[in-house]
């Protein structure tokens, strides 16, 4: 079977995705190292190692570049998904091998024909994040960042700065994703950072609905 794991960045997907891999055997397709290594590839002057390098390079909503970026790095997304998509066949169940795909948290904007497909042929899979944990993934992220596609979502009122702007924004963010994961997923189940080790890999191939 195929399982795929969409959320927000830091809400526990990568780990998940490991314990599939250590405790069941499951073949892995992590999506953030997969968009890293196509920047390393494509973007000329550029020395990507790990998620901070990809979030220094792409910056804040507000810099000169970052439109563009965005759409670059979106771009190289729905390519990589489409790679992957290729290679689960007409609905995923007939493969020889368990995969978990784990997404990055901006796969909801790569367009609704590539989530059908992935919905296709695997059981998206929506960890949500406790509404009372939004301050807490705030501040996460602004203390170890993470490429994070905004969209159109940020704005600046008059006299506003820049910090006070994405502080403002950040829940609108969020909430807006929340619906679009919402939209996509086949099964939706809130989860705690301290809770995540807690929830056993059978409970989750349960809610998969395992074959």
């Amino acid at each position: 079977m195929v399982i795929t794991l969409i959320g927000l960045s830091g809400c526990g997907k990568s780990h998940l995705a490991r314990r599939l891999v250590a405790e069941r055997g499951f073949s892995l397709r992590d999506c953030d190292a997969l968009i890293e290594q196509r920047l390393s590839r494509e973007i000329p002057g550029h020395s990507f190692s790990g998620l901070d390098s990809v979030a220094s390079w792409m910056g804040q909503p507000y810099d000169a570049e970052y439109l563009e970026k965005q759409e670059t790095y979106l771009r190289f997304e729905r390519e990589i998904t489409g790679e992957i998509i290729s290679t689960l066949g007409d609905d995923g169940w007939g493969l020889t091998e368990n995969i978990v795909i784990d997404t990055s948290g901006s796969v909801i904007y790569i367009g609704e024909p590539l989530m059908d497909a992935l919905k296709k042929r695997s059981r998206l899979i929506y960890l949500k994040t406790p509404p009372s944990k939004i301050e807490f993934m705030y501040e996460q992220y602004i203390k170890d960042p993470k490429p994070v596609i905004w969209k159109d979502i940020f704005s600046k009122r008059e006299g506003e700065s820049n910090e006070d702007a994405m502080k403002r924004c950040y829940p609108d963010l969020l909430e807006s994703r929340s619906q679009l994961y919402q939209k996509y997923a086949d099964v939706t189940f809130v989860i705690d950072r301290k809770d995540r080790d807690k929830f056993s890999m059978q409970q989750l191939l349960k809610l998969a609905g395992a074959r």
